[in-house]
């Protein structure tokens, strides 16, 4: 798939605010799978936009840092979405401890985040 930086970040916001509100709403956690399921999308790299986006700037697609390098989105000072405690990393865990309200919360964070501006 194709996107430009402006289509990576609007779909990257659509898919975590649907998650967000979902999550809140039905009172349980809400996987990103679950979007593309529901709206009956091809899969994309790491299901996400963003990652898709950086992958077309790829020579080598499985070195997940240098695509990382193209991420559009800023996590927060961090260097990619899964470093440290940047939201993504933490909204796993939220999942993964079925916290359905922190996981909410933290997906409708992560839909706005800033872009960067350096790319």
């Amino acid at each position: 798939m194709q996107l430009t930086k402006e289509r990576a970040i609007t779909l990257h916001r659509r898919m975590w605010r649907w998650i967000g509100l979902k999550t809140l709403r039905e009172k349980r956690c809400v996987k990103k799978e679950e979007w593309f399921k529901r709206f009956k999308l091809n899969a994309i790299c790491c299901e996400c936009y963003c990652c898709e986006y950086a992958q077309q700037f790829m020579q080598y697609p499985d070195w997940l840092n240098v695509r990382c390098f193209y991420c559009p989105i800023d996590w927060g000072g961090e260097r990619n979405c899964c470093d440290g405690k940047a939201l993504f990393v933490l909204w796993r865990y939220e999942i993964d401890m079925d916290n359905w309200q922190e996981a909410g919360k933290l997906a409708l964070q992560i839909a706005e985040l800033p872009e960067r501006e350096e790319i």
